[in-house]
């Protein structure tokens, strides 16, 4: 009987497992490589998210009292021109947001008459909106013909109407028709470089503000966030018991 030899299947076993814990030893040093790339990874998308933050918190800084721009012979005033209290709205026709606050507005300018009073001025966020400029051009005409608050309530009211459409002009020039405009003027004016240009110098001022979103409020130059009417109410209140607006 041949004689089995025990001596080198035990080299044979040996052998095999030094190869199986090699092989172990490399994909744990592969697992804790891909490891460490995945955490360095996050570590620095982590990093990216916090200059971000950081540039997104720098452009949102508070408005420098004399950067804020004054009222001037362009701008769009709701209510008494001598009310004590100014708030200013930068606003897009074309944002839901816009559009839920301006029964607020109304409301404020009617409760507060001839005490507060509204600058709108245009922030057409055209990047998301595709008729935010067009429908501001539509504003700006009625504005001209001195119906602005008449066309800036259809427009808000009836947003879902028209903010889909790839061209909106035969709404607005309907919306014109309802609220008495000469069509023919309220269009000329609507598609004038003047409307476009007027809407336009709106966007570039907000942008320079460091606004990146509508509606953005101010009362005098002071960028505030109210949540609704009664925080309206508690910062025009506060304002009409100082001695003297703000400057």
């Amino acid at each position: 009987m041949q004689k089995k030899d025990y001596s080198s299947e035990h080299q044979s076993s040996s052998w095999q497992d030094n190869i199986k814990k090699q092989e172990r030893t490399d994909m744990f040093k592969k697992i804790a490589m891909w490891a460490a790339i995945i955490a360095v990874s996050i570590a620095g998308l982590a990093g990216l998210v916090i200059l971000a933050d950081r540039n997104s918190s720098s452009t949102q800084a508070p408005v420098e009292s004399a950067n804020f721009p004054k009222i001037n012979e362009n701008d769009i005033v709701l209510g008494d021109p001598s009310a004590k209290v100014t708030f200013t709205e930068y606003a897009d026709f074309q944002c839901p947001a816009c559009a839920s606050y301006n029964p607020v507005t109304n409301q404020l300018l009617e409760e507060y008459k001839g005490k507060a009073k509204l600058v709108y001025r245009f922030f057409p966020l055209k990047s998301i909106h595709k008729n935010a400029l067009i429908s501001g051009q539509a504003a700006y005409g009625a504005w001209k013909l001195g119906k602005f608050s008449e066309m800036k309530d259809l427009l808000y009211d009836n947003q879902k109407d028209w903010e889909a459409l790839s061209d909106p002009r035969e709404i607005f020039e309907g919306y014109a028709s309802t609220i008495g405009l000469d069509i023919e003027k309220f269009t000329t004016i609507m598609n004038s470089d003047g409307a476009k240009n007027a809407v336009e110098a709106g966007e570039k001022e907000a942008i320079s503000l460091g606004l990146n979103s509508t509606p953005s409020f101010f009362i005098e130059n002071k960028k505030i966030q109210p949540s609704g009417y009664d925080d309206f109410k508690k910062l025009i209140d506060s304002q009409l018991q100082s001695e003297k607006p703000l400057q």
